[in-house]
């Protein structure tokens, strides 16, 4: 929970921790699996790994894309560290390493809730005037979506390319008529 994405660096602002990057990895990666018609309980693995596909980086740290051309990081043995002494540690274990391996169908759909939610956070930035925001996005949809592994996750990102991140609360807020009561503390009629 405090350690930030180091992205910073080359994004300026960003909002994001490397939990909240899971956490929201985890709701895509399930979203993905059930548009890729799998069941609750595969949806809910692809979940699990979202949660947990990061988890060495609270020992490591986070490497960014520059950094990772210059070191190498023992996540192995942060995993191995980080389950040891717990009952049910090679559970967690194998969940993370079939995440790692790509060859389900559930892993495949959570590396892509990786890409898109690392994409999401360049969307929005980009949409609140950051320029660097504005070309990650746009290059990543020469470098990424191209090797995302699932239809739904190509699908996803292309609707979000096209849409606006407020539209969603302003069509149901505003343009389905304000909800005065929130704005002004009592009922009353758009004037």
């Amino acid at each position: 929970m405090q350690m930030p994405r180091s992205h910073k660096r080359s994004l300026g602002t960003t909002f994001d921790t490397v939990a909240s990057h899971s956490f929201h990895v985890a709701i895509i990666a399930y979203c993905i699996a059930r548009m890729e018609k799998l069941s609750h309980e595969d949806a809910t693995m692809a979940m699990s790994m979202g949660l947990l596909h990061d988890l060495p980086e609270a020992r490591t740290g986070d490497m960014d894309f520059i950094s990772k051309n210059y070191n190498k990081v023992n996540e192995e043995l942060a995993i191995a560290d980080q389950f040891a002494g717990i009952d049910f540690g090679e559970d967690l274990k194998k969940v993370v390493d079939e995440y790692e391996d790509r060859k389900s169908l559930i892993s495949k759909c959570t590396k892509d809730a990786d890409m898109i939610e690392q994409m999401y956070q360049e969307w929005v930035l980009s949409w609140q005037g950051n320029k660097l925001a504005k070309d990650w996005f746009d290059g990543d949809f020469i470098n990424r979506v191209p090797y995302l592994f699932t239809e739904s996750g190509k699908s996803l990102i292309l609707e979000m390319k096209d849409s606006d991140p407020n539209k969603w609360w302003w069509t149901e807020f505003v343009d389905k008529g304000v909800n005065y009561k929130h704005l002004n503390g009592k009922e009353s009629e758009k004037r």
